[in-house]
């Protein structure tokens, strides 16, 4: 009603008069995550995958331009250096370990598999009410086995 009111004064100008609202198609608590997020399109990573693939190409660039390698952009340095921090599961073996358990829970999906992965709720009532989409899909006693197996891969 507000953004209606600002769109009708007469200080706006006449293209911006004429925007249609459009509802919200994504919503991450029904899974509607929107075209970009298909299964088709993109796969929801880990924090610790992502810090093993940062980490690979950052080696890769120091192996091809040698020193010159070291001039990373600001944004790829700080990235890195954030996915490090927040890398609950320290390397290749327990990233594949965590995949590898989360995938064995066929009801769930991808995304919600990353956010159990990089959130790491204390219990099924705190991991339900982070991601609302896990309510009906899994039940309290097994989503709390699954965090204390995954509690078990961290440093």
């Amino acid at each position: 009603m507000v953004v209606e009111t600002m769109l009708n004064r007469s200080r706006v100008p006449s293209g911006l008069r004429s925007v249609q609202l459009v509802p919200e198609l994504e919503d991450a608590t029904t899974l509607q995550l929107g075209e970009d997020f298909s299964s088709e399109k993109a796969q929801p990573l880990t924090i610790s995958e992502v810090s093993i693939l940062l980490s690979r190409k950052r080696d890769m660039m120091r192996e091809l331009e040698g020193p010159r390698a070291e001039e990373f952009s600001s944004v790829f340095k700080k990235f890195l250096e954030y996915v490090e921090r927040f890398d609950r599961y320290k390397g290749l073996e327990a990233a594949t370990n965590v995949r590898s358990l989360l995938q064995r829970y066929e009801s769930l999906d991808p995304f919600e598999m990353a956010c159990l992965a990089n959130l790491c709720p204390a219990d099924a009532e705190e991991d339900k009410t982070i991601i609302p989409s896990l309510k009906h899909k899994i039940d309290d006693s097994s989503l709390n086995q699954l965090l204390q197996d995954l509690a078990s891969f961290t440093h």
